[in-house]
């Protein structure tokens, strides 16, 4: 190969990563801008409790009402782009849904109301939200220790006496808490998780529940 198309193909291959970086910034700066939006929202829509067929849906609000107010407050320039924006909001960053999830986001006299998915807690010594790393007895980490008292590999453990009653049962039985563990338990198993409240009933199915026995 000669050294021209070398330099060729050098050149195409920093254009394309110059093109994925560029994508890549602007799908965060697109994702930044709808959360200023989603932001300015939720605080912007009236809400209240409903009545609807002499049912009550608490804490919702009006798509029309919704779409008025992104009009009049310059978030879209007219009904038609309110209405994908807030339909962007709707399935792209789940902030809200219809009251009986039988609708999209429309401009209409349809109710929705916002999800409240949980969150961890703050932590009052931090002010920071919990973290799986703040149960670390400092005590048994490696840095505490003289070097040269033992060969044996030590990591950190959790100190039980301020683990939450509800995760002690994976504290316990998740080791080591190294840096790697620590991240996957803030992943799928948060401590100090606030669920969320339910503002409306809802039906439950349950499959594969099995025969009671009698």
């Amino acid at each position: 190969m000669s050294q021209k198309s070398q330099s060729s193909n050098t050149n195409d291959d920093i254009m394309d990563n110059n093109n994925n970086n560029n994508n890549n910034n602007n799908n965060n700066n697109n994702t930044d801008l709808l959360q200023q939006i989603a932001s300015s929202f939720r605080s912007g829509v009236e809400i209240k409790d409903r009545k609807y067929r002499l049912m009550t849906f608490k804490q919702c609000f009006i798509g029309s009402d919704a779409v008025d107010f992104m009009v009049s407050n310059g978030l879209a320039s007219n009904r038609e782009e309110s209405v994908k924006l807030g339909q962007s909001l709707m399935t792209e960053l789940s902030l809200f849904e219809h009251v009986t999830r039988d609708h999209p986001f429309a401009d209409d006299h349809l109710f929705y109301h916002f999800i409240d998915r949980g969150d961890v807690s703050i932590n009052p010594v931090t002010k920071e939200k919990f973290q799986w790393s703040d149960y670390l007895d400092p005590s048994s980490s490696t840095s505490d220790r003289s070097v040269g008292m033992s060969l044996q590999p030590t990591l950190p453990v959790p100190n039980m006496e301020y683990v939450s009653p509800n995760d002690v049962h994976v504290a316990s039985h998740m080791w080591p808490l190294d840096d790697h563990n620590l991240q996957l338990l803030d992943n799928v198993h948060p401590t100090g998780w606030k669920d969320p409240t339910s503002q409306n009933k809802y039906d439950m199915i349950v499959i594969g529940g099995g025969m009671r026995n009698s």
